[in-house]
C-alpha cells in the first residue's frame, strides 16, 4: 500500500505542528522518522492515522483519500500503536489482544478460525503466552507494551505505524522488536516508526525522514543524510559519525557538545 502525502499542514489550537510536509513512500518500506522533542513527528504519525485532521493537505492511501475509507476497510490498511497507553480495566491479555481482530468480524462472518490463529500467532510473537490469562491492568509498562504490539499484529494492517514503541521495552525486548519489524516487512508490510535512539535507526531501518519544528529537513538513506552538519543544526550537538571497525554498524562519536538545558 502506498502513501502519498501532499502539502499538509496540521495546527493545534494557534500552533503549526506540521508545515508544508510532502512525502512519497511506496509499499514495503520500513521507515524511522526521527528528530528532537516537539518537531511533529507523533502528530505526523497521528495525522497518517486519520486521528488528526490537517488544516491543508492531503494524504492519500493507494491514490484514495483516508477519509474516503470506510472505518473497518482503513483499519485493515493502516494501524497505529500510540505512545498513550490508556489501561482497560478487568480485560485480560488474551481478550485484549484478539480485539485487534475487530475490523475482519461481521455478523455474517466472524472468522472464528482465522481470528484464533492470528491471536495465538501474535502472543507466541510477542512472548506473552504466559501472560494470557492476567488482567492487562495489572502487568508492567513494558509488559503492557508487548500486549499492544500483539494487538496490532492481530490486526495485522497493510501498514503499520509504531510511536516509540521500544518505550519501556527491557534491551532484550527491544531487539526482539526490531528483529521482529524485520520479519514483518520481509512479508511486505510497511513499517512507519518513530524513534528517539538516533544510532539505532541508523542501524535498523533502511530510510530515515528527519523533522525539526514540524518540516521535513532531510530524507533518504542512513549514509547519505546524517552528518555531522546535520547533528549539529538538528540536534543541537557536536558529533561525527563513524562506523564500528567489526561490525561496519554506524556510530555516533560525541565530541565537545553545544547542547544545554536552556537550548
Amino acid at each position: 500500500m502506498s502513501i502519498q502525502i501532499n502539502g499538509v499542514h496540521v495546527q493545534l489550537g494557534t500552533n503549526n505542528i506540521l508545515q508544508g510536509i510532502d512525502l512519497s513512500i511506496a509499499a514495503g518500506e520500513k521507515i524511522a522518522i526521527v528528530g528532537p522533542n516537539g518537531c511533529g513527528k507523533s502528530t505526523l504519525l497521528r495525522t497518517l492515522a486519520g486521528i488528526i485532521k490537517p488544516i491543508q493537505g492531503e494524504i492519500l492511501i493507494n491514490s484514495q483519500l483516508i477519509n474516503k475509507y470506510p472505518r473497518k476497510a482503513f483499519a485493515k490498511e493502516l494501524g497505529l500503536l500510540s505512545q498513550s497507553d490508556v489501561i482497560p480495566t478487568m480485560t485480560t491479555v488474551r481478550d485484549h489482544v484478539a480485539s485487534g481482530r475487530y475490523p475482519y468480524r461481521s455478523y455474517f462472518n466472524n472468522s472464528f478460525a482465522t481470528d484464533e490463529s492470528a491471536i495465538e500467532e501474535a502472543i507466541s510473537l510477542c512472548e506473552i503466552k504466559h501472560l494470557e490469562s492476567r488482567l492487562v491492568e495489572r502487568l508492567s509498562g513494558g509488559e503492557r507494551k508487548r500486549v499492544r504490539i500483539a494487538t496490532l499484529l492481530t490486526q495485522s494492517p497493510s501498514i503499520m505505524l509504531l510511536d516509540e514503541p521500544l518505550n519501556a521495552l527491557d534491551l532484550e525486548h527491544q531487539y526482539a522488536l526490531l528483529n521482529l519489524l524485520e520479519t514483518l516487512n520481509s512479508k511486505k508490510h510497511t513499517i512507519i516508526v518513530v524513534l528517539h535512539n538516533l544510532e539505532l535507526a541508523m542501524r535498523s531501518f533502511d530510510r530515515l525522514i528527519v523533522m525539526k519544528e514540524g518540516a521535513l529537513i532531510a530524507d533518504g538513506a542512513p549514509d547519505e543524510i546524517i552528518t555531522t552538519e546535520l547533528l549539529g543544526s538538528v540536534f543541537n550537538i557536536n558529533a561525527i559519525v563513524k562506523r564500528e571497525s567489526e561490525s561496519n554498524q554506524p556510530l555516533i562519536i560525541y565530541r565537545n557538545s553545544t547542547f544545554s538545558l536552556n537550548s
